[in-house]
């Protein structure tokens, strides 16, 4: 089934069409952070400007761009506010992830709707019993990102094996037979809205129904139709990014907005703060860090493309080696957010500035289970003394 491209796809890029938001977003984060979920005028734009189907096949419409433009966009937007950024660059990739299900879920989803959202959550909590035709699925998972403005789900599970470990998988879910549960209550990316979800033996049939198996092999039943060479990435390298670019986003905002409110401020002491060492040494070494990060990015994208238009997977040492790389600068924009607030003074406590907000949502992130650098690390680490085992996160 085909579809048209979203007609703001021809007015301009999309990075363009982000940074055209960045006024609304601006102004909405202060709502969507009391509200603990972002407003759906912020919602209705970024649809409108195609920004989440920046991953989606093309013949759904979808815009099928390359990684280092879907993750600039999210950049872009998290200079405003960070939970937009986190759910445009989440949902998105959610469009990547859909086109590796069997051609047949791919319909259900974007047959009648190809502007359809999607919320998820990857802790495999869910147990799915076998049934003819597909499971019966059951659970409750934790944040599930966007999950108040989706219309569907992709929520992963176990499925029994008698002759060996459980089988682990990820279903596609319609909204309707979900239950949210509203848990989301945090002092960091609020409106994200990454609410509990929960499942009782709802039926999933078998088209919608993605192996990790096969997504570590390589081998998706949604290859077999997208054959476009983005396809042959692997998914959880644009997962890994998804969660802490949005902090090297919101880290640029952080320093405009520092660099704004400090050329012409004045400390207590009398000392013009543009001549204050620590504020000069901290900006300097955060936009040498920011482009160094960003930069990074776009290196390990070209190299797993390389790879893809070859039709072959990157090496799982790699793999390896630019999840860390990902998973570093989270790290990195904390710490550095850290300096940037202290720098700020006691302005930076003021609520009329967004200095909190961007130091408080970067944490965040950090905070996610996948941003543990410390982890990735040894895991790397173990790989090159010989002593890892074979990680199918990856």
């Amino acid at each position: 089934m085909t579809h048209p491209a979203f007609p703001a796809q021809a007015a301009a890029d999309p990075v363009s069409r982000a940074r055209a938001l960045l006024p609304l977003v601006r102004d909405c984060a202060g709502e969507g952070e009391r509200a603990a979920r972002l407003p759906d005028r912020v919602i209705a734009a970024l649809r409108d400007a195609g920004l989440f189907r920046l991953l989606q096949p093309a013949r759904y419409g979808g815009a099928e761009a390359a990684p280092e433009t879907f993750f600039a966009v999210q950049m872009a937007l998290s200079e405003a506010d960070m939970s937009t950024g986190w759910l445009q660059g989440v949902m998105g990739t959610l469009a990547f992830h859909l086109a590796l299900f069997d051609e047949a879920a791919q319909d259900d989803v974007w047959g009648t709707d190809p502007d359809a959202l999607m919320a998820c959550s990857y802790m495999p909590t869910g147990v799915a019993e076998p049934v003819a035709g597909g499971v019966r699925l059951s659970g409750r998972w934790g944040f599930a990102s966007g999950a108040d403005h989706c219309d569907w789900l992709l929520l992963a599970g176990k499925v029994a094996h008698p002759d060996g470990p459980p089988d682990l998988r990820v279903f596609l879910v319609p909204r309707g037979d979900v239950a949210i549960h509203r848990t989301w209550d945090t002092t960091g990316l609020r409106a994200t809205g990454s609410q509990d979800v929960s499942v009782e033996s709802v039926f999933v049939p078998a088209h919608r129904a993605h192996r990790h198996a096969d997504r570590f092999a390589g081998t998706s039943p949604g290859l077999a139709v997208g054959t476009a060479p983005l396809y042959r990435l692997p998914l959880p390298q644009l997962l890994f990014r998804n969660i802490t670019t949005p902090a090297i986003g919101a880290l640029q905002g952080f320093l405009d907005a520092f660099l704004e409110h400090s050329r012409a401020r004045v400390a207590v002491t009398g000392q013009a703060i543009a001549h204050d060492p620590v504020a000069q040494q901290v900006a300097g070494e955060t936009r040498a860090a920011i482009d160094e990060m960003a930069t990074m990015m776009r290196i390990n994208f070209a190299r797993l493309m390389a790879h893809a238009e070859r039709g072959v997977q990157a090496p799982v040492a790699d793999r390896m080696l630019y999840r860390l790389q990902a998973t570093r600068c989270a790290e990195r924009c904390t710490l550095l957010a850290a300096r940037l607030f202290k720098a700020c003074g006691a302005s930076g406590l003021s609520r009329a500035h967004p200095f909190g907000r961007y130091a408080a949502d970067i944490a965040a992130a950090r905070q996610h289970a996948a941003n543990q650098v410390e982890a990735q690390a040894r895991a790397l680490g173990a790989a090159l003394l010989g002593v890892g085992g074979e990680d199918t996160v990856l």
